[in-house]
C-alpha cells in the first residue's frame, strides 16, 4: 500500500511541473494517441518498485543494484539489437558483446563475492 502515495505524488508533481514549465495544451491533448504499449511504462515501474521492497530485504541493496544495472544494460542491448520499441535496430558488436560479458561477470563478482 506504501506505493499508492508514491505513485499520487508523482502523478501530482509531473502535472505541477508540466504546468509550471509553459503552455503545454498541445502535448496534453498527445496522450490520447499515445500507443498502447507506452502505457505500460508505468506498469512495470510499479513491479519494479513493488519487486525492490521484496527483493532488497533477500538479497542486500548491492546485488539488487549490481542487477539492476546490469538488467538494464543487458535489456538495451537486446532493445536495440532487435530495434524494439521504436529504436533503430543496431547490430551486436565484439566490443558490445564483450562488455556485456564483464558486466555479467561483475554481477557475479558483487552477487557471489
Amino acid at each position: 500500500m506504501a506505493n499508492v502515495p508514491f505513485f499520487a505524488v508523482a502523478l501530482v508533481s509531473s502535472i505541477v511541473i508540466a504546468v509550471a514549465s509553459g503552455n503545454r495544451t498541445e502535448q496534453f491533448q498527445k496522450i490520447e494517441t499515445l500507443p498502447v504499449w507506452l502505457l505500460t511504462a508505468g506498469v512495470m515501474s510499479a513491479a519494479m518498485i513493488i519487486g525492490s521492497s521484496y527483493l532488497i530485504p533477500k538479497i542486500g541493496i548491492g546485488a539488487f543494484f549490481v542487477l539492476l544495472v546490469s538488467g538494464q544494460v543487458l535489456a538495451g542491448m537486446v532493445f536495440g539489437y532487435f530495434g524494439l520499441f521504436g529504436v533503430p535496430a543496431n547490430p551486436l558488436s565484439t566490443g558490445k558483446l564483450l562488455g556485456a560479458l564483464l558486466v555479467i561477470a561483475g554481477v557475479y563478482l558483487v552477487t557471489f563475492k
